[in-house]
């Protein structure tokens, strides 16, 4: 009978078996596919980091362009303008002798008027075409310098679209140094504590949504313009008008922090130029700093982030 007992259980220690082989089998598999996928973030992460520092190099090149561009422009400019005073000099000097403008003042000529000839300080020649472009850069310099500004200002706004898009992605939980903020998005916390020093809990809740609504819609209205300016070291400035009446009747009627929270949420719109149309958008935020995270920021967060997440992964599987 003892044999009989003991083939009975050899089954079912033979399962036991079997499934923990296989539970340990899928536990390596799970870890391995946890591993190749943060492999595969940190390999993206890595490559759009490169490819947002080699951006930001280019906007970079793009700005000392731009001014190399100016500072020519200034020099064409001066040189247009030694150009017509020799031009009224040599008129104003025919008529007085009565001779041709070519034989009387051939030696007053200008660099840039005599094609084919080489320039006194340098050794390049000088065609009636190359004279005619650098004219036309005078003529136009501000359609130059736009259409310079407006490449870098493409360049910044792809970068700016990916770090949004990057931060998106990311956890809202926990308390973050940097992170998205939606300018334009009124902080409902102090209504809701301003409501109930005054009203009982759920007439409290009702009454901070109803106010908050309110005011949501105040600071989205670009006909409303409580600010007002003025003149600091010679420079205009705008500033939050403290007298408006609507911000006057909040504050007797809610108290110091709703009238706060407003004027912060007015200010954060103003300083992310959207007073004219004031719609909610998303921005990164340095929460630590109360203020808009630069790129460079935003590009380090996010690598640590990721590179934080890999090593907390790789420590769980060691500790398993």
């Amino acid at each position: 009978m003892a044999e009989t007992g003991d083939a009975g259980r050899l089954p079912t220690s033979l399962d036991v078996l079997a499934s923990d082989v296989h539970s340990r089998l899928e536990f390596h598999r799970y870890a391995f596919m946890d591993c190749v996928g943060i492999k595969n973030a940190l390999h993206c992460v890595i490559e759009e980091r490169e490819n947002l520092q080699q951006r930001q190099n280019a906007i970079d090149q793009l700005v000392a362009e731009k001014d190399s561009l100016t500072k020519k422009n200034e020099e064409l400019a001066a040189e247009l303008e030694s150009l017509k005073e020799q031009l009224q000099a040599r008129e104003s000097s025919d008529q007085q002798q009565g001779s041709g403008f070519q034989q009387s003042h051939s030696g007053m000529a200008h660099p840039r008027l005599m094609p084919k000839r080489k320039r006194q300080s340098g050794d390049e020649d000088v065609d009636e075409h190359e004279l005619m472009e650098d004219l036309s850069v005078i003529d136009n310099p501000d359609q130059v310098l736009n259409t310079e500004l407006e490449a870098t200002r493409k360049e910044i706004s792809d970068i700016h679209s990916k770090l949004i898009e990057g931060f998106t992605d990311l956890s809202t939980t926990g308390g973050r140094n940097i992170a998205l903020k939606n300018i334009g998005q009124l902080d409902d916390r102090p209504f809701l504590a301003a409501c109930r020093k005054k009203l009982p809990a759920e007439e409290a809740r009702e009454k901070a949504k109803e106010v908050h609504r309110v005011w949501q819609g105040h600071i989205q209205n670009p006909e409303w313009n409580p600010f007002k300016t003025v003149t600091v070291e010679g420079i205009p400035k705008e500033i939050i008008d403290v007298d408006d009446d609507k911000l006057q009747g909040l504050c007797a009627a809610w108290g110091e922090g709703v009238h706060k929270a407003v004027v912060s949420c007015l200010v954060e719109i103003q300083e992310s130029g959207r007073l004219g149309d004031r719609n909610i958008v998303p921005e990164v935020w340095n929460y630590k700093c109360k203020r808009k995270a630069t790129h460079s920021e935003s590009i380090e967060y996010l690598f640590g982030q990721v590179k934080r997440l890999s090593d907390a992964k790789s420590r769980t599987r060691s500790a398993r």
